[in-house]
């Protein structure tokens, strides 16, 4: 058993249940903080996966069409997120540009994709190419 003299007794008892507490504020901390993190990664994640839906909803639009919708999208919900999307249309000498933009908003993360089609103006070429989607 220990023994605690008048004078110094209590202040070592002070101190060790300072240091428990401060040692179990940390463990609290450090476990808030990986919860999260780990809920931040998923919601970016579904953000991404919410940008990449609205793409296909928007080619899906795109080809009902035949390449004339043009109205977008606007906080389209879908599960727990939203997405929108944005079309907008350009020329620049014979060549014809659509410019698809979505967005994904999942909680407070929210991720873009875009993709750009293509189209020369010539009676041959009626084909929209993919320039690619970033």
């Amino acid at each position: 058993m220990v023994k605690f003299n008048r004078c110094g007794g209590g202040v070592k008892l002070r101190v060790l249940v300072c240091a428990v507490s401060l040692v179990a504020l940390a463990g609290a901390i450090v476990a808030l903080l990986q919860t999260f993190e780990s809920r931040k990664a998923d919601d970016h994640r579904k953000a991404v996966l919410l940008s990449e839906y609205g793409l296909q909803e928007a080619f899906n639009k795109l080809r009902e069409s035949s390449y004339e919708w043009d109205a977008g999208f606007k906080d389209e919900p879908y599960e727990d997120g939203a997405f929108s999307v944005a079309v907008a249309r350009d020329s620049r000498g014979d060549t014809l540009y659509l410019k698809i933009r979505s967005t994904g908003v999942m909680g407070s993360v929210t991720q873009t994709k875009e993709c750009t089609l293509r189209r020369e103006i010539s009676e041959e070429d009626t084909n929209w190419v993919n320039e690619g989607i970033r």
